[in-house]
């Protein structure tokens, strides 16, 4: 074992927290980070920074790292090996899929930090590589690279519905969809139909918010997987009017939400934002639909933007709470409250570049 990860696991121990837990907070394949930890593979200085956040290092782990990687770059062993296998790609190994790995991980920082217009392109173009090892993977390291390239997919999708390019969202979880049922990864097929449910949303569709939320509340499919799909389900029933259903769905999502807490090495890593105060936003989105309930709503919003991390604050899928919060300070009358958020919402806007975001905070000034 390396300094680097000798110190990892030190204050992994320190900490309470296992590798399973670091990994998802990160950002990172829990099998990358094994591997790091025990020496097999060195740290590098974007995971350093990642898991200084996460474990409160206070600048340690930075310190025992190599020079950046950068998204749209990989260290030299890693952006030889892809290229190697993306020209001769029935020659896919372990290592390529640990490259995709990492950087999907930087992927997803990045678009905690800078929105997701600017990731479409770089993203997309891991897809398209990740799409044709995939193709050609064969042997016992096929379900590691079909499982990253579905990964990318889901990324992708999240990606393009942000930024109201529905059909390519769509297309993106459909292959996702048809990648995870290859390995049988049902939290991802959930996650997929979910994420299509959200797409319907976004879309004023809320028969199809239902029932692509219901289907993706399957068996196999993680507590947290299935209370997303279930919060989101109690929102396309809030927009019908229907508030004894809006309620019911609540109530498991919260069940679910607090059986993923108790578990949280469980759950995949691409739902690494979702906890007991993220949840409580979602309830209080659901609300904003139904009479008498913006009291209620501001309370939680309030609650949970508070108890997010400083990292994400700033973040363009906060601050479409932010405006959540600006919309039901409006619905209570409380004007000078919700200019203040929606100001906030359009900073947040402005500095990730979001039109979506820019067009929602104008309206609620």
């Amino acid at each position: 074992m390396g300094e680097f990860g000798s110190e990892v696991a030190r204050l992994l121990s320190e900490r309470g927290m296992s590798l399973h837990q670091a990994a998802r907070l990160a950002h990172y394949d829990v099998s990358y980070l094994s591997k790091v930890v025990n020496g097999h593979k060195p740290g590098s200085r974007e995971l350093a920074e990642a898991l200084d956040k996460v474990l409160d290092a206070g600048g340690k782990l930075l310190a025992l790292a190599p020079p950046a990687v950068h998204l749209g770059t990989l260290a030299p062993v890693d952006g030889e090996r892809l290229a190697y296998v993306t020209a001769k790609p029935r020659r896919v190994d372990a290592a390529a899929a640990d490259a995709l790995s990492v950087m999907l991980g930087a992927a997803r920082r990045l678009d905690d930090q800078i929105g997701s217009g600017p990731m479409l392109v770089p993203v997309r173009a891991q897809l398209v590589i990740a799409e044709e090892l995939a193709a050609e993977a064969r042997g016992e390291v096929r379900p590691a690279v079909v499982n990253v390239a579905a990964q990318w997919a889901q990324l992708y999708g999240w990606l393009s519905a942000n930024t109201s390019r529905f059909s390519d969202a769509n297309g993106a979880y459909d292959l996702a969809i048809g990648l995870a049922t290859e390995i049988s990864d049902v939290s991802m097929i959930s996650t997929a139909l979910n994420m299509k449910g959200f797409v319907a949303w976004l879309r004023r569709k809320p028969g199809a918010v239902i029932g692509l939320s219901r289907a993706a509340q399957r068996d196999g499919a993680s507590p947290g997987v299935r209370a997303l799909a279930a919060q989101q389900e109690a929102r396309g029933h809030a927009i019908t009017g229907d508030a004894e259903m809006t309620e019911r769905m609540l109530d498991e999502a919260q069940r679910l939400t607090l059986a993923a807490a108790e578990h949280p090495d469980d759950e995949p890593p691409w739902i690494y934002f979702f906890n007991p105060d993220y949840f409580g936003m979602q309830r209080a989105r659901a609300y904003l639909y139904l009479p008498g309930r913006a009291a209620v709503a501001a309370e939680l919003l309030t609650a949970g933007l508070a108890a997010l991390p400083a990292a994400v604050r700033r973040s363009e899928w906060v601050a479409w709470y932010v405006a959540d919060l600006a919309n039901a300070y409006h619905l209570l009358g409380e004007h000078g409250e919700a200019a203040e958020a929606a100001a906030e919402a359009a900073e947040i806007a402005e500095e990730t570049g979001s039109k979506r975001l820019a067009a929602r905070a104008a309206q609620l000034r």
